[in-house]
């Protein structure tokens, strides 16, 4: 394997580390009655860009 192709599977790898690492912090950081109020505030972006 070339160095590039590594250098790309180490980023792949990285971003997916980030992305899972920012989710649990995200939801580790949010109680469950705080995603009830979430998913309201979402729904409600989403009406509005509708």
């Amino acid at each position: 394997m070339d160095a590039a192709k590594k250098r790309f599977w180490w980023m792949v790898a990285g971003v997916v580390l980030l992305a899972f690492v920012s989710a649990a912090a995200f939801s580790a950081y949010l109680g469950p009655d705080m995603l009830v109020s979430f998913g309201d505030i979402m729904s409600f972006c989403a009406a509005l860009i509708k």
